[in-house]
């Protein structure tokens, strides 16, 4: 309901759990990792309205790791979320609205008080507030500030945060700071938002949550993944229709999330942490019981339920460094979408397919590989490149880039998965002018099925044919790479010590689940010293599922068909730690 009584507007909107307590605890820096369906976008654009409404003439800065991420992710899911408020963009013929994007705003504009030459990076509010886009792969240095958020916070280098963003972090510290006659407690603060972080170089947004233990006692993370486990097996109760069980367990999970209960630190620091059962009242139970019936269980509870993933020991995959991951969305493409649709919202939040990655040369031939699990089946997509995406620079040599992923949960020994899977990559590579894909089979999709004539790989590539794709088919010796050859083989490609070896990349954004995949398993050593992945759902202070492997092996497929005849020669039964 909206309502207006002469000079204010009132406007009722219900906020979840999460929602609430970061709006209602002040603070001068907060970190939200919050997991999909629980009301990041919300709360972005709350940030903006507050600062908007209590810094007129003031400036924040929206930090991204690009433009295009700005332009489809964090702006247009702010933006409705300030269209519901009653923000309207500018109208150069009524000369009424609120806002305009990335142009220099009308003379009935309050201009900021830091002097502002270019606008192609602002989005300018009437009352004077600008909000400034700085991204990590073009303008990353902007006027002073009074305020920065960041959305989606694990894809920006956050050394180069500190160096470049931050510092303008320094604005009018005499009109909103401590210096000021009424001092606003988040001046000069920051707001990160983000999922789940999954590598290494992104861990520093759990860090912040350390006050919880040395303040109050509290093992955050710990007893977290602790409330999600329960979680799983409520909703495990919930579909076997075990009422009493499920009621239990809902109590159980209500008791832990209390003792949960976020609170600010003696340095002004909020950390909180949401999953979408904090956003239960508005989704409903139906839409986490769909999501968990389509997504494969490692995705589910890292996705859904904000699974906190912890290092693994002895992993499979020497994962760590960060060189070997990239952000690549085609800016150009996406800043001339933009300015073609004059900044419509609703259409750029719609940008989804490989126009808008800068890593896909769309006159070369695809590489795809397949996983069809038990549960679940998985898609990879690679693509050899003459540039490094992570250094940014031209290489001499091909490098292997994995740069996206698709996977479809089974439901019954039916060919549609194979079709769903085969859609997913259709629509989403339906501009690719080059339609030619190197297929490197999973071998158990050779096997004939029950309610079939036809094997998942012959309906797969029938599937990609009849849309008009060329399909070149390579399979590797055996049913399965051997694990410990396998082992070596990714060991020398990691090290990067050995140019016999190709290098590889991963982009980090579209191949989420990969990564967590590769990064979650663990090699075992058997009595004969040879290595294998575990494929056991054992893991450190959690419980993992058991497809928590698939997506690494799916890349695993490509890789060692490509790659392995290069192992000849070397002394493959020993590998030095060192390398």
């Amino acid at each position: 309901m909206t309502t207006l009584h002469q000079d204010y507007w009132q406007e009722d909107i219900h906020v979840n759990r999460t929602q609430y307590a970061y709006l209602m605890l002040q603070a001068k820096n907060k970190y939200a990792i919050m997991s999909r369906g629980t009301g990041k976008s919300f709360i972005v654009g709350a940030e903006v309205d507050e600062n908007v409404r209590i810094m007129p003439r003031g400036i924040t800065t929206i930090a991204q790791a690009t433009i295009g991420q700005a332009l489809t992710k964090t702006l247009p899911s702010t933006f409705k979320m300030l269209e519901m408020l009653g923000y309207k963009p500018y109208d150069y013929e009524t000369h009424t609205g609120d806002y305009v994007v990335c142009k220099r705003p009308p003379e009935s504009f309050i201009r900021p008080y830091e002097h502002i030459m270019q606008f192609d990076h602002v989005i300018s509010f009437s009352n004077g507030h600008c909000l400034y886009v700085l991204t990590q792969e073009g303008s990353s240095r902007g006027p002073n500030a009074d305020f920065n958020i960041t959305d989606e916070a694990l894809t920006i280098n956050k050394e180069k945060f500190d160096q470049e963003v931050a510092p303008t972090n320094r604005g009018n510290e005499c009109i909103f700071g401590k210096r000021a006659e009424h001092p606003i407690v988040k001046h000069h603060g920051n707001a990160f938002l983000s999922s789940m972080p999954y590598t290494s170089q992104q861990k520093w947004l759990l860090s912040p949550a350390e006050y919880y233990e040395k303040e109050r006692g509290i093992p955050l993370f710990q007893r977290w993944n602790r409330l999600v486990q329960v979680q799983m097996q409520m909703i495990e109760a919930y579909i076997a229709n075990d009422k009493p069980l499920f009621r239990d367990l809902w109590n159980e999970t209500v008791r832990m999330r209390r003792e949960l209960t976020p609170f600010v630190s003696k340095d002004s620091t909020l950390f909180i942490l949401g999953s979408v059962f904090d956003n239960i009242e508005n989704l409903g139970m139906s839409y986490i019981v769909n999501q968990y019936r389509v997504m494969d269980k490692l995705s589910f509870m890292v996705e859904i339920l904000n699974f906190v993933l912890d290092k693994v020991d002895h992993c499979y995959y020497k994962l760590d460094d960060r060189h070997l991951y990239y952000n690549a969305t085609n800016d150009s493409y996406l800043r001339d979408f933009a300015e073609n649709n004059d900044y419509n919202w609703q259409d750029l939040a719609q940008v989804q397919d490989s126009r808008a990655d800068i890593d896909c040369d769309p006159t070369q031939p695809l590489e795809i590989s397949t996983d069809w699990g038990s549960a679940a089946s998985f898609l990879s997509v690679g693509q050899e490149r003459l540039f490094d995406f992570s250094a940014k620079l031209i290489s001499q040599t091909p490098i292997d880039c994995t740069i996206n992923e698709f996977y479809v949960k089974r439901d019954d020994e039916t060919d549609t998965e194979v079709n769903a899977l085969a859609d997913k990559f259709l629509v989403y590579y339906e501009h690719h002018a080059c339609k030619r894909v190197t297929l490197y089979r999973d071998r158990y999709g050779d096997a004939k099925r029950a309610n079939s004539k036809k094997s998942y790989n012959e309906l797969f590539v029938e599937r990609l044919q009849r849309f008009g794709w060329e399909v070149e088919q390579r399979v590797h010796p055996g049913m399965e790479p051997p694990q410990h050859e396998k082992f070596l083989l990714w060991t020398y490609i990691l090290s990067e010590t050995d140019a016999r070896f190709p290098r590889v990349r991963f982009n980090a954004t579209r191949c989420r689940h990969t990564l967590i995949s590769m990064q979650n398993t663990r090699v075992v050593e058997d009595s004969q010293g040879r290595f294998a992945k575990d494929k056991s759902s054992e893991r450190k202070q959690s419980i993992l599922p058991e497809d928590a492997t698939h997506f690494g092996d799916c890349v695993d497929k490509r890789i060692w068909t490509k790659y392995y005849t290069r192992l000849r020669g070397l002394n493959s039964t020993f590998v030095d730690g060192r390398v």
